[in-house]
């Protein structure tokens, strides 16, 4: 159960150091003493079981403190992404109802300013300073535990409430349940061999559901080390990478593996105890599968999910790959590729991915409409397009919305940046469709190089694309920046780009 997440390895061995930060580390008996003052502290400001606690912290132990708490105080943990701006923390504040935050101190200048602060109960504030009027988070952990916590737990409890980025909309509010929470930690154990002999790096913000439900908390549940770093840079993560004790999880957004693999440091670095790394979040270049392969001799293990669902289909980590497939279904779920109208469709035909799940979610907070509209008779409609091989393994297409109605026929994106990335110049890519004045859509694209002196022009990359792309798909501009925009979890920002386009100002 949730609320006995290290129970295990305190009856095994409560002197085991399942968290690292900083070069700090605490064992298992520290960590479930942190965690238990933590939420007697919660306790007696007056939280209630399924009150909501907001966190916005970046990867640190009070982080990981809070979701423990949580658990065993029978709270909601409504972990707040730490690179949203103020205009978005205020939303999922609000909408959530959340009775208290906790907070990291650089934050609390910029949240005062822009007034979000103001209808929050109770603020904690984690490295606070006497000059601020909140009480600090160390405060309460120095405590001595003095509540007793509920010794009953419903599955169907609201557990985790997770905030989708908003990039196109407002925040969605993903409500999971206890049972979908340890559902999800019990199932991605049985496909992916984590043991207490592990030492897990994680670096992707664990407020999001692939660093949270893939690494902390199966890896906290099996007795393995947790090596945190405040937030992806990629100076740190090398850095971390030469540190004892050695690491044999990594898991990483595509855009993260190639900044480390383009480090001048990363041959430094001993990949001799890692066992696996998990590649999700975007689509995996086959050059990144090659280039990481050759550097650590470690194939890559893509995997797909979404907020909603969890991972609903990951490789094989220890098994027979499909390079640039997402793999086999996860255990317990079942997914479709399914048409318009809901109805299967057959092997290699492209459709949209539905997935039913014990691990996927109760519905959005506070949105009957929404939640009606993306859980339809049990199954949630991911808004993401694919197609099954003969094999049974599942094969990312994009995202539905993204598709690009060019020349009477659908263009998949990743299609386009497939070949693109072929290119020897070509580092990244983005390609989207942008409606012109006849309401016809053209294709665009935005690439990074390798070398930023490297003289590849635009004639070039498309003349190279038409050797590999029928007419309709070859982009009509290619343009050349030495940077991608990110948005939420990382992933590159389309819509950013192509209001570049439409609006003719570059520093969208």
């Amino acid at each position: 159960m949730l609320h006995q997440l290290l129970e295990r390895t305190l009856q095994a061995d409560p002197d085991r150091v399942l968290l690292e930060f900083h070069e700090k580390q605490w064992s298992a008996a520290q960590l479930e003493e942190s965690s238990n003052r933590l939420a007697s502290g919660l306790i007696q400001l007056g939280l209630q079981p399924i009150d909501r606690v907001a966190v916005l912290l970046p990867n640190r132990p009070e982080t990981v403190f809070a979701y423990l708490a949580c658990f065993k105080g029978n709270f909601v943990m409504v972990p707040l992404d730490y690179r949203h701006h103020a205009a978005q923390i205020r939303y999922s504040l609000n909408h959530s109802g959340a009775d208290v935050l906790i907070v990291h101190r650089e934050r609390i200048d910029e949240l005062e300013k822009e007034g979000v602060l103001a209808g929050v109960q109770t603020i904690l504030v984690v490295d606070g300073s006497p000059d601020l009027p909140y009480r600090d988070v160390s405060e309460l952990l120095s405590q001595e535990t003095k509540h007793a916590f509920p010794d009953e737990f419903e599955g169907d409890d609201l557990c985790v409430m997770i905030y989708t980025s908003g990039t196109t909309s407002r925040p969605k509010g993903v409500t999971l349940t206890r049972t979908a929470i340890m559902a999800g930690i019990k199932k991605y154990l049985a496909r992916v061999r984590i043991t207490s002999e592990d030492v897990a790096l994680i670096a992707a913000p664990i407020t999001r559901p692939m660093a949270l439900r893939c690494q902390l908390l199966p890896v906290l549940y099996e007795g393995g080390c947790v090596s945190l770093i405040e937030r992806f840079q990629v100076d740190n993560y090398v850095s971390a990478l030469q540190r004892p004790p050695a690491k044999t999880f990594m898991a990483l957004l595509p855009g993260a593996l190639v900044q480390l693999i383009s480090h001048p440091d990363i041959k430094n670095c001993d990949f001799s105890a890692l066992r696996m790394c998990i590649a999700g979040g975007d689509k995996v270049p086959h050059k990144l599968h090659e280039s990481f392969h050759e550097l650590t001799g470690v194939a890559l293990t893509e995997q797909c999910g979404s907020s909603e669902v969890g991972a609903y289909a990951l490789n094989p980590p220890f098994g027979r790959k499909k390079q640039g497939s997402i793999g086999l279904p996860m255990y317990g779920a079942q997914v479709c590729v399914v048409d318009e109208a809901g109805g299967d469709i057959g092997v290699g035909e492209i459709g949209e991915i539905v997935v039913s799940s014990p691990l996927m979610m109760d519905g959005y907070w506070n949105d009957t409409a929404l939640t009606r509209k993306t859980l339809q008779d049990g199954w949630v409609r991911t808004g993401d397009l694919g197609r099954f091989d003969d094999d049974g393994y599942l094969w990312f297409m994009g995202r539905k919305k993204d598709i690009i109605v060019c020349g009477g026929s659908n263009v998949s994106p990743l299609e386009v940046e497939s070949i693109l990335l072929n290119h020897p110049s070509v580092s990244e890519a983005c390609v989207f469709g942008v409606t012109e004045l006849n309401d016809m859509q053209e294709i665009h694209a935005f690439v990074t190089l390798h070398a930023k002196d490297d003289p590849v022009s635009e004639e070039e990359l498309i003349k190279f694309a038409s050797e590999h792309l029928a007419e309709y798909m070859i982009p009509k501009s290619i343009h050349f920046t030495d940077e991608l925009p990110r948005k939420g979890a990382g992933k590159i920002d389309r819509e950013r780009l192509r209001l570049r386009i439409e609006t003719g100002v570059d520093d969208l």
